[in-house]
């Protein structure tokens, strides 16, 4: 499995519009081969920004740059407009191959 991992940093005050964006957009994720899930995480709020983290698991790394290459991508993307105003720093990026994975004690295969 390949994980898409991206971290962002939140204006402090602005941590209910960057949620609402995520809960309300249309995502076309499961129009995506080899698409599993998704984790939006909320992290510690500093004094400027609070931690978020967005966690997308694919079947494999191509089944992800498939997407990042669709046009589900382009409209998933446009619908959130100018989202400067939500970051204190430009959002980074990391992806990640899954060499083991355990749940509830047992490794899942």
């Amino acid at each position: 499995m390949y994980v898409a991992i991206t971290h962002f940093k939140i204006i402090v005050g602005q941590e209910l519009l960057f949620e609402t964006l995520w809960k309300e957009r249309e995502s076309y994720l499961h129009t995506m081969q080899g698409y599993r899930g998704l984790f939006l995480m909320r992290g510690a709020t500093e004094k400027r920004h609070t931690s978020y983290v967005s966690q997308f698991i694919w079947n494999t790394q191509a089944d992800f740059e498939a997407w990042t290459q669709s046009d589900a991508f382009v409209k998933a993307h446009l619908q959130f407009g100018d989202t400067s105003v939500l970051f204190n720093e430009k959002p980074e990026f990391e992806g990640l191959t899954i060499v083991l994975q355990e749940t509830a004690g047992k490794a899942l295969k």
